[in-house]
């Protein structure tokens, strides 16, 4: 996938709320009922040790019935965590990690692996129209950029979701692609 440009340092979320290996389940569910959260980083000395999730709680402690006041975090997280990222990465990588371990957040770690940040999914989706504008705009520059390319989305007039095609620099549908004058007529599909 081609650089965006955008790193994890530019679109994470610095003031994150954390757990501890010690606590126990009932306070990790009050935090994540409190900040609507649906998982946590684990940290210990400053460093990155696990995630507790919902679906962690839900299947090590619920589905098994322990008592989540006597249970511990250590004991039901996963760790070492599934997906990590670092402060550089590309907003294509952190993407790509979120798709192939099936996650909705990542932690981001600095130079130093200590944590540093949270980057979700809806982070990487509210900046991937500003990824698209550079693709397009490197496209443009290789020359690779052609009026016939299609894709499949929201058209940037009207908003209908469906096919696009790249007219005058802009995803549009069939219709609002067509010149004008083809506009004032309403031709029979047979």
């Amino acid at each position: 996938m081609a650089d965006s440009g955008i790193r994890a340092i530019d679109i994470m979320t610095t003031e994150i709320v954390i757990a501890y290996p010690e606590m126990n389940i009932v306070e990790v569910a009050e935090l994540l009922n409190r900040f609507r959260l649906g998982g946590l980083p684990v940290v210990s000395d400053g460093r990155l040790v696990g995630v507790i999730t919902e679906r962690d709680i839900m299947r090590r402690v619920i589905a098994i019935n322990l008592q989540p006041s006597l249970t511990l975090v250590r004991d039901v997280m996963t760790s070492p965590p599934v997906a990590i990222a670092h402060v550089h990465d590309d907003l294509s990588v952190l993407a790509e990690k979120m798709a192939k371990f099936d996650v909705t957040r990542l932690p981001i770690l600095d130079h130093k692996e200590r944590l540093a940040g949270i980057v979700t999914n809806r982070d990487v989706l509210q900046n991937s129209s500003e990824f698209m504008e550079t693709l397009l705009e490197q496209a443009k520059i290789k020359g690779e950029l052609k009026e016939e390319k299609t894709a499949f989305g929201k058209c940037e007039l009207c908003g209908d979701h469906t096919h696009l095609y790249l007219k005058k620099e802009k995803f549009l549908c069939e219709e609002c692609g067509k010149p004008a004058i083809f506009k004032k007529f309403k031709f029979l599909k047979i």
